[in-house]
């Protein structure tokens, strides 16, 4: 009876899957095949066998469907959902097990999906471009996807970065994502209230955290660019920041700078050497340092300094009131560039005219003018480049304060490449202190990079480098080294050694260097810095 009344529900036309000889309407949807037969306990559709419903089209090799329990068993699934492109392991009752789900950059894999409207999934891994995410629930439809129990990193491996979520909203056309959050550093849970994620571009998030050393300056420690999230906010993209910085420790200089900053507006107090305060807002500065620690430091700046874009020309107008060691007065000025850019087959040329002309009440004006010029070619694995920029000051440097001073200076390079091996030779500020050089390097993805070069400015200077292969992203841990000397004729004339160490999240990079004898005026100093960025 079960039987004859299976009969009576198939239908010739319906759907996508009514073109199939044999159909049979069930309560998730319809089913159809080119063949069918009935086991005793299950009727077998085969031969392009199908199952759809509303949002969702699968097709199989072979799907069962037992009468008595409402339930299907299949393997090898292909098809679609709330348009996801999927692919299951097998159909079980009324739920896909082992899925995979795609669409543009986004793959998840779902470890149970059932053939409700929308399909709901449990044990979701969705890898985008930028993010890591997983989520105990989800609920898909065409136009997002529904999280709980959500969690996102940036990290390759790990999770020492990690934004949490109890429910969230992912709209996946745009790659955003919406919710209540935290983020996680290391054991550290920070409260975001409402926060943006964009899942298709990594978060913008590099080390507040300021260590650097050298003999002239002292040391330098303390936080710069602290992040303060609002709500709203889009992950590593916060206006808010704190600076909370020590710098010239250990020297006469010491210094205590404050400062708070969102967007373009915020104010900085400067403690100690060179105290002072600035405040801007936008395109309005105001400056004071009632002890200037130089002659060229203004003791009172009020400046407005919009930018412009007119037809491709880039200005900044600008009007300043300064007071300092040397001169006072107003100065109003025009900085202007016109980058132009032209690409034609394997030839590109590019030409970047720029001029700046500040004039000061009862003295003469200062007029500084530049440019770069461009041409490449690259074909395949060869390509070269000819670059010439330089600065020129027709009237002489008559520049009353150091703001507005573009000093003169040329430089023409050269650079021939082909595959891994590539050459390069400039010829720096002909007009002074003339320094010509010539670099090769060569480049292997096992053994790295090495190079080696010649230049000779005050003192003829050999420089030797090397640097490892960048590890793969997928390396969780691994060491990166970049060693450096330059050789005169009295030695060593300067050494230096970049390292760094990645784990599953971070890069931490520590470079030292000490310059023994210097190019010209190059200060002779050791120095020493530390950094740490997001993989």
């Amino acid at each position: 009876m079960r039987r004859a009344f299976a009969f009576l529900l198939f239908l010739s036309l319906a759907w996508a899957c009514g073109d199939r000889p044999y159909t049979l309407e069930t309560q998730e949807g319809l089913l159809g095949g080119e063949e069918m037969s009935y086991d005793g306990e299950a009727l077998v559709f085969e031969g392009r066998a199908c199952l759809e419903g509303k949002g969702f089209r699968l097709e199989a090799p072979r799907i069962a469907y037992l009468e008595a329990e409402g339930a299907f068993r299949a393997e090898g699934l292909r098809g679609e959902a709330e348009g996801w492109r999927l692919e299951a392991e097998r159909l079980e009752g009324r739920a896909l097990r082992g899925v995979r789900l795609s669409r543009g950059r986004l793959l998840a894999e779902v470890a149970e999906l059932s053939l409700a409207s929308p399909p709901e999934g449990r044990g979701v891994l969705l890898t985008a471009p930028a993010y890591r995410v997983r989520a105990e629930r989800a609920a898909f439809t065409r136009g997002e996807a529904r999280l709980r129990g959500f969690l996102a990193t940036p990290c390759p491996c790990g999770e020492d970065l990690r934004l949490s979520l109890e429910e969230a909203t992912f709209l996946v056309d745009t790659g955003e994502l919406k919710g209540e959050a935290s983020l996680g550093l290391w054991g550290l849970e920070v409260p975001l209230g409402e926060a943006q994620v964009d899942l298709n571009r990594p978060p913008r998030l590099e080390s507040p955290l300021v260590l650097s050393a050298s003999e002239t300056g002292g040391y330098t420690l303390g936080l710069q660019g602290f992040p303060l999230p609002r709500p709203g906010e889009e992950v590593g993209r916060w206006e808010r920041r704190l600076t909370l910085l020590a710098t010239g420790l250990t020297t006469p200089k010491e210094a205590l700078l404050l400062g708070l900053r969102e967007g373009g507006r915020g104010m900085e107090v400067r403690l100690g050497h060179g105290a002072g305060v600035r405040a801007f807002f936008d395109d309005l500065l105001f400056a004071a340092t009632p002890s200037p620690p130089d002659a060229d430091t203004p003791r009172l700046e009020a400046r407005y300094t919009p930018r412009l874009s007119v037809e491709g020309a880039e200005l900044r107008p600008f009007l300043r009131y300064t007071e300092t060691g040397r001169a006072e007065g107003w100065t109003l000025g025009l900085e202007a560039r016109y980058p132009w850019a032209l690409r034609e087959g394997p030839w590109s040329l590019g030409l970047d005219p720029g001029f700046l002309l500040a004039l000061y009440p009862g003295a003469d004006p200062y007029l500084s003018l530049g440019g770069a010029l461009r041409g490449g070619y690259r074909e395949g694995e060869l390509w070269a480049e000819l670059a010439y920029r330089g600065r020129w000051e027709p009237f002489g440097p008559r520049n009353r304060f150091a703001f507005e001073a573009r000093p003169e200076g040329q430089r023409l390079d050269l650079a021939l490449g082909y595959g891994a091996l590539e050459g390069r030779s400039y010829l720096e500020n002909p007009l002074g202190n003339r320094l010509v050089g010539v670099e090769v390097s060569y480049q292997d993805r096992a053994l790295g990079r090495f190079r080696v070069g010649w230049r000779e400015g005050s003192y003829p200077e050999w420089l030797l480098g090397y640097a490892m292969p960048e590890p793969d992203r997928s390396c969780c841990q691994a060491l990166w080294l970049a060693p450096e000397v330059g050789l005169s004729q009295e030695g060593v004339s300067r050494y230096g050694l970049t390292l760094r160490l990645y784990d599953g999240c971070f890069a931490y990079e520590l470079k030292a260097q000490n310059v023994l004898k210097g190019q010209y005026a190059e200060a002779t100093e050791f120095s020493l810095t530390f950094a740490l960025r997001l993989r």
